[in-house]
């Protein structure tokens, strides 16, 4: 039998979970949306990238031989276009990425080795992490002297995604 202490705990602890999942949506969303809205180059790849996260999302839940990876490839290179789109699982193994045309088959996938793992990229992480499912980030390339701009959408739902899309473009 539970006692009142007891019914109380369970009360209050229901009460913060809901609270943290709200105040996590509530975090994301108004900066991500106001970035989405006032940049110019955030703007034009979450436009370009929004439309096709369901059809991602099922090739990317699809994906279990070559053939069924080349459906994905195909289309994560047409929405691409002249970006770079990278498609992840949930924990950051990469499964396309346009920037390395040469990994990109279903063998190389399985092995993880299209390219380093990306749980910790900052727009796939927040993608991952926040109810709203997105995520924005630029990082400055020492390598080529360039900013990218990233814009990551998780594929799927809030603690139960396939996986995410992060497309970018340079600057």
């Amino acid at each position: 039998m539970i006692n009142k202490k007891s019914a109380l705990a369970l009360a209050l602890a229901i009460f913060s979970a809901a609270s943290f999942n709200a105040m996590a949506a509530v975090e994301c969303a108004p900066q991500v949306e106001a970035l989405l809205k006032s940049n110019t180059t955030y703007k034009k790849l979450n436009t370009t990238l929004a439309p096709q996260v369901a059809n991602l999302t099922s090739l990317l839940r699809a994906v279990k031989d070559q053939p069924t990876y080349s459906a994905l490839l195909n289309a994560v290179k047409k929405t691409a276009g002249s970006n770079r789109l990278v498609i992840t699982l949930a924990d950051g193994t990469v499964v396309v990425d346009t920037g390395k045309s040469a990994n990109n088959n279903y063998g190389i996938f399985a092995a993880k080795g299209v390219t380093e793992n990306h749980n910790s990229r900052v727009a796939i992480m927040l993608a991952q992490t926040h109810e709203c499912g997105l995520g924005v980030e630029t990082k400055y390339s020492s390598t080529d002297k360039s900013n990218e701009k990233y814009v990551a959408i998780r594929l799927g739902k809030y603690l139960d995604s396939a996986g995410t899309a992060r497309i970018s473009t340079k600057q």
